[in-house]
């Protein structure tokens, strides 16, 4: 492996000793400059401010890269006209960036304000990718939301890159390219593994938003120079491939790193486009022939699955795709036809189960990344082992923070696991068989593998059973809670126990959603609540596996649809706190995590809570005594809770 010289090193921004300072800079530049535009321009839209933004942006990029900044001074000194005096500097640069009478829209009062912002800046000598990620947090979940586009982290598209390992001279697409991250990574991870005069493959990236496919273009030049190819199109329009760069797609590529836009509310309608392919049509399933297309179009479809039918059709033989996809196509039962047709082309090499935060705070939707190979022969499904990895921290919090408050930086899982990825003796990835498996979800195959053991201090004496084996020996029940209505909520005083009613293994109702007695009596018998049930969430987005135990002081109640009622049925084989307390375990949870699946941004167990893995802690073992100190800890609080509320008196409604 070849190393990067220091002056080559500079020029890709792999060391450069202004690089943390121009980190630091450039979102905060950028922001200023947007919300003064904001504020004071005569710009309608704040997408129109964004173009202008691209276009000042380039200019500078210009100036600096050819050292003609006294272009940018002139016009910020002595006034003038931008489209006269910074247009032409920007083509002369970049003279395949601009379309036709393209113009600035801002006025030039706000350009000058917005260039006098950059002016300590110097872009030429700014990592292409710094400046990338500066306009991405700039334009990020306010604009892309809209369209259902995201900017994916910079450490999962670095995982991403790693893991799919692309050679030097492989074609490598981005069809949704954005800024063009995952393109000036591949470059980047190239260089540094091969040497930068090595590589001669090309990157092409296509983006539909011209803005977005400028920027990318100018940023992919500085870096790759001639090896970056970007377009402007939609890249799911065949036609439109043809007629903008005169070849087919189909089979053209190595290699596919991609993010594409989700969501049912930008579906894709255009018939022109469903007919072309066969997610585009409607398909069925029967008993005997399982899924199959049939000749009817979808009325629209979800763009994300389109995409996944495009990048498998563009990949030559052998070519490998790494795609980022809601969790909810790898869950649901009614989208399986996705992945009968998948295992027609290929094989699944690997998922990654990527947390909740990774797309916050710009979106709350669960994600996975999809690890695909094209066979080499078509409608020859390769049957292996898929790896399997699961990620829990993603370098961020949900509000985008990268260091707590204590200054340590938030941990991150994604370059540990992409790391791992070749190694075959590391536990973070598992070998697991999918081929007849409904559910693709990858933390659901993980967290079910032999070496989710329980506690080691637990022992040997601890059986693993689950909570089906405990309802079929009779040991446990488990029902459903009902919902009452709005319509009774503050009838009387009896609570409604709702999901955000339990916490710190208690319930605390809240006044307000209590129900008259003539209610009460409608649920009562169906759920036969007393002394020792569990409440467990099943639904949501944050609190699924959230237990609380009923006492004397808080049995008469009702529990919401989205709680599962768990009974002990013989207190003398099964301890309820022992069974609160294993439903507690760490290693529990994580079973749990891997059996919630989330549809967009909502979770639930359905049905594969019976499918939980606990260990039995009955009899003498060396849980005993920390069950014993729950118990007590747990019935020493209600009594003392339920005390003070008899001394304070009935609540009064303020």
């Amino acid at each position: 492996m070849s190393v990067t010289s220091p002056s080559d090193a500079s020029q890709l921004g792999l060391s450069l000793g202004s690089a943390t300072s121009m980190n630091q800079n450039l979102p905060e530049v950028f922001k200023r400059i947007y919300y003064h535009l904001y504020s004071n321009s005569k710009a309608s839209r704040a997408e129109a401010i964004i173009e202008d933004l691209s276009l000042l942006l380039l200019t500078k990029l210009s100036a600096d890269q050819t050292g003609r900044r006294a272009v940018i001074e002139s016009f910020v000194a002595d006034g003038g006209d931008a489209n006269t005096n910074l247009l032409p500097l920007l083509t002369s640069v970049f003279p395949k960036l601009l379309g036709t009478g393209q113009r600035f829209a801002l006025d030039d009062a706000s350009l000058r304000r917005s260039l006098s912002e950059m002016a300590d800046l110097d872009l030429a000598k700014a990592p292409a990718h710094l400046i990338g990620e500066a306009f991405q947090a700039l334009i990020g979940p306010r604009l892309r939301g809209e369209k259902g586009q995201f900017f994916t982290p910079k450490s999962l598209v670095q995982g991403m890159v790693q893991i799919l390992d692309p050679k030097p001279w492989e074609r490598v697409l981005d069809p949704c390219v954005g800024t063009g991250g995952f393109l000036a990574e591949t470059f980047l991870y190239q260089a540094h593994k091969h040497g930068k005069e090595a590589a001669n493959g090309g990157l092409i990236g296509v983006d539909k938003d011209s803005g977005l496919a400028r920027l990318s273009s100018a940023l992919l030049t500085v870096l790759a120079g001639q090896r970056a190819e970007i377009h402007n199109f939609n890249s799911l329009d065949f036609e439109e491939w043809r007629a903008s760069t005169g070849s087919n797609p189909s089979d053209g590529f190595d290699v596919v790193l991609t993010n594409p836009p989700f969501g049912a509310k930008i579906g894709i309608k255009e018939p022109s486009i469903l007919s072309n392919y066969s997610f585009g049509h409607v398909w069925s399933q029967s008993k005997t022939s399982g899924w199959t297309a049939t000749g009817a179009l979808c009325a629209s479809e979800d763009p994300q699955v389109l995409f996944l039918e495009f990048c498998i059709r563009v990949l030559r033989p052998g070519g490998r795709l790494g795609i980022v996809l809601p969790e909810g196509m790898f869950g649901n039962k009614q989208t399986a036809y996705v992945w009968t047709w998948l295992r027609q082309q290929g094989s699944i090499d690997a998922l990654l189960d990527c947390p909740r935060t990774a797309f916050q705070p710009g979106t709350d939707t669960k994600t996975n990344v999809l690890f695909f190979r094209k066979s080499e022969l078509p409608g020859s499904p390769t049957k292996q082992k898929t790896k399997v990895a699961v990620a829990i921290n993603c370098g961020h919090d949900r509000r985008g923070r990268s260091v707590k408050a204590t200054g340590e930086a938030h941990a991150d899982d994604f370059p540990h696991i992409a790391t791992a990825y070749s190694n075959d003796g590391s536990d973070l990835w598992r070998n697991v068989d999918l081929n007849e498996s409904e559910y693709l979800v990858p933390r659901y195959h993980y967290y079910k593998s032999d070496k989710g053991a329980p506690e080691e201090w637990l022992g040997s004496n601890a059986k693993l059973v689950t909570l089906g084996d405990l309802v079929k020996k009779g040991l446990i029940s488990v029902r459903k809670g009902h919902e009452v209505g709005s319509d009774a909520y503050g009838t009387g005083e009896i609570p409604f126990i709702r999901t955000s009613d339990i916490s710190n293994f208690e319930v605390s109702a809240d006044p307000t959603k209590s129900v008259s007695e003539q209610v009460y009596e409608q649920y009562a018998s169906a759920q036969n609540l007393q002394p020792g049930d569990i409440l467990m969430v099943v639904d949501g987005r944050y609190r699924i596996g959230t237990t609380a135990i009923l006492d004397e002081h808080s049995a008469l109640c009702i529990a919401q649809s989205h709680l599962r009622i768990i009974s002990v049925n013989d207190k003398s084989k099964l301890d309820p706190y022992s069974l609160l307390f294993a439903l507690n375990l760490p290693s529990v949870k994580l079973r749990l995590r891997g059996l919630v699946f989330i549809q967009s941004t909502l979770g639930t167990l359905g049905s594969r809570l019976m499918e939980l893995k606990i260990p039995l802690l009955i009899g003498e073992g060396p849980w005993r005594e920390r069950i014993a100190q729950f118990r007590a800890t747990l019935q020493g609080r209600s009594k003392l809770l339920s005390e003070m509320k008899r001394m304070a008196g009935p609540d009064i409604e303020l």
